[in-house]
């Protein structure tokens, strides 16, 4: 089964105060550790952003949104409309330390379901999560009716929720910084930390 990653890259960074895809990690851009870590996990990989001109040098093809203003679901929408494969993995533009091994385990969990999505210590991870094409009529629906919401959306799919308990049963990797999202300057600092100290390979 062909597989696809989908980068979401539209957002503002408006807590950061720069491009949070950009920055600088162990001597490279942020969404270049993820281009490289989604080739390994999938067949393409594609990159959903409203600024070409900011990501021409990684030389993978990119989409724009669709609907504009309306956050990381309309995201999901032109990834999806943009994917020729049936089985995609959705990663955040701000994600540097996904698990390469985790990513393929929730693309398997499609094989049952409509989408796989990571809930740890209460918090889902639905930007760090497999779904598969077929669930974009709901997602223009939800879109249509301006409910935003990813959780939202999630329970009109049929959605499996991996635990950490699961994940510990399976021998599968549940580290924080698997799930760490960069939003504001204290995070980005929160990742050179993890860099210096080895956490981030």
């Amino acid at each position: 089964m062909k597989t696809t990653g989908i980068i979401l890259a539209g957002g503002k960074s408006s807590r950061m105060g720069t491009n949070k895809a950009l920055l600088d990690l162990n001597g490279r851009k942020v969404i270049e550790g993820i281009v490289e870590k989604l080739g390994d996990i999938t067949d393409e990989v594609l990159l959903v952003t409203n600024t070409y001109a900011d990501y021409e040098f990684l030389q993978v093809p990119m989409i724009g949104d669709h609907w504009r203003e309306m956050g990381p679901l309309a995201g999901v929408e032109a990834g999806l409309t943009a994917s020729k494969t049936e089985y995609n993995l959705i990663v955040a533009c701000d994600m540097p330390f996904i698990s390469v091994e985790l990513g393929r385990y929730l693309l398997a969990c499609l094989d049952e379901s409509q989408a796989a999505v990571p809930q740890i210590d209460e918090t889902s991870h639905p930007l760090f999560a497999a779904y598969r094409r077929e669930v974009l009529a709901e997602v223009r629906k939800s879109l249509e009716k301006r409910e935003l919401g990813m959780w939202r959306f999630l329970k009109k799919v049929e959605a499996k929720i991996i635990t950490k308990d699961v994940l510990a049963s399976l021998g599968l990797p549940n580290e924080e910084q698997y799930f760490f999202n960069m939003n504001n300057r204290e995070h980005y600092q929160r990742a050179i930390h993890f860099i210096n100290n080895n956490c981030g390979e």
